[in-house]
């Protein structure tokens, strides 16, 4: 039971999949290129992705019957932390919770949250890094928003945001899965970081699909995922272009998983002009954690003034990167990081700054409330800030 004397609202919280999430409305002459699980010898399932096995999302052989209990990553760095370098990831019979709406809502009461922006899991967050085939790739992307819709809801009664999938691949496809995901009432947009295929994701070329999302007041959120980072950077370090997700190099998590590829996203979207020419955007950061905006806000000032002379593909910035940020950007820091530092070091201002528990991934929070306890000694209002009142300029407008 929340210990707030107000409603909570949870930008990084996650689904889980069922085994046809993805093929429940795909067309029947897609089904040799679907993205749904296969049963090896070994009697262990892992995700196909058209042709190719999603290595990535494949490897920790729970399936599909089974979750990690939330929270016990904490458990198991304090373990560590004393000594003890035992594993303690738990995991148990998945819920009803983590698949259904209906049980989900009872529990968002019980735990204090009023609203929530949900992700999925590894199935659709495998799509874009590896379904090559590009028509294939947009029509399971629809068949998934359908389920993703009709069984959360992209816009469910103001409480839930399922967070619409979309891929830059092609530039006309990618304008009518718009269309498509406008016309279900999505509020939220998921896109992959890194570059759009030999372009910025901020280039006016994708201005068709800006102005679309624009005009709806959509917010694009931006999720730690596999993507093109994998195979471009690895192999030039010397490391493997597919790892499985938890068998990365230390060098492969900090830079093609971790902080990098958001940032690189993030200020190519602002450098840009994105939200210069499309004012009613806002993005919303998850799972990257936020230690590293202070530096990014002063480093994009500073960029901004060296690059004055250079090219401006999408018109010049009329104000510092920082305001842009500021005005238009919200990042949910992980659990494990040093809030109060990370406000300090952006002069008290937290504006850009969400709550987001993970729920139910062993990584986050087993009670989304906590995260208020990570935020002393901020003040009540800040706190409720972060907690509540950031996130709501994303939708409130």
């Amino acid at each position: 039971m929340s210990h707030l004397d107000y409603g909570i609202f949870d930008c990084d919280t996650h689904c889980y999949e069922p085994r046809d999430a993805f093929t429940r409305y795909l067309p029947e002459a897609y089904k040799d290129r679907a993205i749904a699980p296969v049963r090896k010898a070994d009697g262990n399932e892992v995700v196909l992705a058209g042709a190719r096995v999603a290595t990535f999302n494949s490897e920790q052989g729970l399936g599909f019957d089974m979750a990690y209990r939330p929270g016990t990553l904490k458990e198991m760095l304090k373990q560590m932390g004393s000594g003890n370098p035992e594993e303690t990831y738990q995991p148990e019979p998945i819920r009803p919770e983590y698949l259904e709406r209906a049980p989900r809502l009872a529990l968002l009461e019980t735990q204090g949250v009023d609203r929530c922006v949900i992700f999925p899991a590894g199935m659709a967050l495998a799509a874009e890094h590896y379904v090559a085939d590009t028509d294939a790739l947009y029509v399971n992307l629809e068949s998934f928003n359908r389920w993703y819709d009709e069984t959360w809801g992209f816009n469910y009664h103001e409480q839930i945001y399922a967070t619409a999938l979309l891929s830059l691949r092609d530039l006309d496809r990618a304008v009518a899965l718009t269309d498509k995901i406008l016309e279900m009432g999505a509020k939220v947009v998921l896109l992959p970081t890194g570059p759009a295929y030999g372009r910025s994701p901020g280039d006016p070329y994708f201005d068709p699909i800006w102005s679309r999302l624009n005009e709806a007041g959509v917010t694009i959120a931006l999720h730690i995922m596999p993507y093109w980072y994998f195979a471009a950077l690895s192999p030039a370090w010397g490391h493997d272009a597919d790892p499985a997700s938890w068998h990365m190099s230390a060098w492969q998590w900090m830079n093609v998983y971790g902080e990098r590829p958001v940032i690189d996203t993030t200020s190519s979207l602002i450098f840009d002009n994105v939200f210069g020419r499309f004012p009613n955007l806002r993005l919303l950061i998850a799972e990257h954690g936020a230690s590293w905006v202070p530096h990014v806000l002063s480093h994009m000032d500073k960029s901004r003034g060296m690059g004055r002379n250079g090219p401006w593909i999408g018109g010049k910035l009329d104000e510092r990167p920082s305001k842009i940020f500021r005005r238009f950007v919200r990042v949910a820091p992980y659990p494990e990081d040093n809030i109060p530092w990370i406000v300090e070091n952006l002069e008290g201002d937290a504006t850009c700054l969400v709550m987001g528990s993970d729920f139910p991934h062993a990584e986050g929070l087993a009670d989304p409330a906590d995260f208020e306890k990570l935020l002393d000694p901020l003040d009540d209002a800040t706190k409720r800030a972060i907690m509540r009142g950031n996130a709501e300029t994303l939708f409130n407008r």
